[in-house]
């Protein structure tokens, strides 16, 4: 009996200290403006809005390791008309026609934002929520 109480009181703490609290979303809906696939890569090109950052241009990279063709890294990069730049880097995996991805984003306003991006490909949709970091 102490030992399942010392477990679950683990693993309520541990699931408190590492959670992460999204608190100011910007949520933004883009357009698929193109797509290429090769052995090892899937680009995906779009543009919409989202938040203080207006119309946006992603270039998404899904990379496969030739392995697991259903997840994998990713890198990338976005910009908008205002001058701000930003390169993505992060992890994805492919959920039935969906590709979900987590992005760390640098932005050289010195925005550091988590995204979260859902692409759809059967509607040609993205659907983005990003939170920037403050820390």
């Amino acid at each position: 009996m102490k030992k399942l109480i010392l477990i679950l009181t683990g693993v309520i703490l541990s699931s408190q200290v590492f959670s992460v609290q999204l608190e100011n979303v910007s949520k933004g809906e883009f357009d698929i403006t193109s797509t290429a696939v090769s052995s090892n890569k899937i680009s995906i090109d779009a543009t919409g809005k989202v938040g203080k950052y207006g119309r946006v241009y992603v270039s998404y990279n899904l990379h496969t390791d030739g392995y697991q063709s259903d997840q994998g890294l990713f890198e990338g990069q976005g910009m908008n008309m205002e001058g701000v730049t930003a390169n993505l880097t992060g992890i994805w995996r492919k959920k039935g026609t969906n590709y979900v991805v987590y992005s760390l984003d640098n932005l050289n306003n010195g925005d550091h934002n988590l995204v979260y991006i859902n692409i759809d490909t059967l509607k040609n949709k993205i659907n983005i929520d990003v939170e920037t970091l403050d820390y």
